[in-house]
């Protein structure tokens, strides 16, 4: 872009196909795709950009747009180092950031809200679900002698256990 040549790209990694793609979409280039182009693609795309004087005239445009600043950059840094020099350090350039403190730095206050406010939902989610599975459990055992299955649910397990006592305290009947 800096020198106004026209381009062919290839890309291949990285940032390439985002380059490629601003190029194409300005006018100042062809994208081709590695992993389909061929050999007669390729040629097509160099006479079509060699030939083709827009290309040229978009890619030195934009180099005169690039290139266009308020004088050289040499002057540009001798201008602030000075600057810097007359004024001190030019403490009244410096970004605000240097002036917050650590608790603002690291928004441990907004932490600390979000932090409670996530606590506080657990322990009402905790709360509301306890106190559900309490209602739901409730309501089973209110009909202690249901039948489920043609059995009864009495709290008296069978076998082991008799209405009347357990069985190593019964008298064995002869």
């Amino acid at each position: 872009m800096y020198h106004g040549v026209p381009v062919v790209g290839i890309p291949l990694f990285g940032d390439h196909y985002d380059t490629m793609t601003r190029v194409q979409a300005k006018g100042m280039g062809i994208l081709l795709e590695w992993k389909t182009v061929t050999e007669g693609e390729l040629y097509e795309a160099l006479v079509q950009v060699i030939n083709n004087p827009s290309y040229r005239q978009t890619a030195q445009k934009l180099s005169e747009i690039h290139k266009d600043q308020p004088g050289h950059p040499v002057n540009r840094t001798v201008y602030w180092i000075d600057y810097i020099l007359r004024h001190n350090g030019a403490h009244h350039l410096r970004a605000a950031v240097h002036k917050i403190s650590f608790c603002q730095y690291f928004l441990l206050d907004v932490a600390f809200v979000l932090l409670l406010g996530a606590a506080l939902f657990y322990f009402l989610l905790s709360w509301v679900t306890k106190f559900i599975y309490r209602k739901i459990k409730s309501l089973w055992s209110r009909n202690k002698h249901s039948t489920v299955n043609g059995h009864y649910h009495n709290g008296i397990l069978n076998g082991k256990y008799k209405r009347n006592g357990h069985i190593k305290h019964e008298k064995k009947v002869k």
